[in-house]
């Protein structure tokens, strides 16, 4: 007979806040597929910051949408092949890229901002406002205590 595990996952924080905000990308996802928009949520996200910031470099990019250099180039090619995003050589530095919406992606950001309130407004509807925002303040004391935190040392 084996001994219990060790760690209990189900009442673990971290685990149950990936489980939830995969639960969330996976509704939305079907919310987008249901109103016949070919977008994932990692998409919806760059689209977003682009829209608020168009000319980010891919580092920029990367950084505002947490994604690292593989994610945001899957993502940035993918939003291409869409004609959604396009990439410009920054005038300044050529070793640099500057990403831009094209008017068709401002178009589906607009169109999808209501269809993103709705799905929210469903699967946050049992949560009263004062507690998403005290929610919202735990995550950014949560985000500031990690980028705190030190690099884990790579085992030599």
């Amino acid at each position: 007979m084996h001994a219990p595990f060790p760690y209990d996952l189900d009442t673990a924080v971290g685990y149950a806040i990936g489980h939830t905000a995969h639960r969330l990308k996976m509704g939305l996802r079907r919310a987008f597929t249901s109103a016949g928009h070919d977008v994932t949520p990692e998409q919806w996200v760059v689209l977003c910051r682009l829209y608020e910031s168009q000319g980010l470099t891919q580092v920029e990019l990367g950084e505002r949408t947490v994604k690292d250099k593989t994610s945001i180039t899957r993502i940035l090619d993918r939003l291409e092949s869409k004609a959604l995003a396009e990439r410009r050589r920054d005038a300044h530095d050529r070793r640099s890229q500057r990403i831009f919406l094209t008017p068709d992606g401002r178009d589906l950001v607009e169109h999808l901002v209501p269809l993103v309130r709705a799905y929210a407004a469903e699967a946050f509807a049992d949560v009263p406002p004062e507690d998403r925002d005290h929610l919202r303040r735990i995550l950014a004391n949560i985000e500031t205590r990690l980028d705190a935190m030190p690099e884990p040392k790579d085992p030599a």
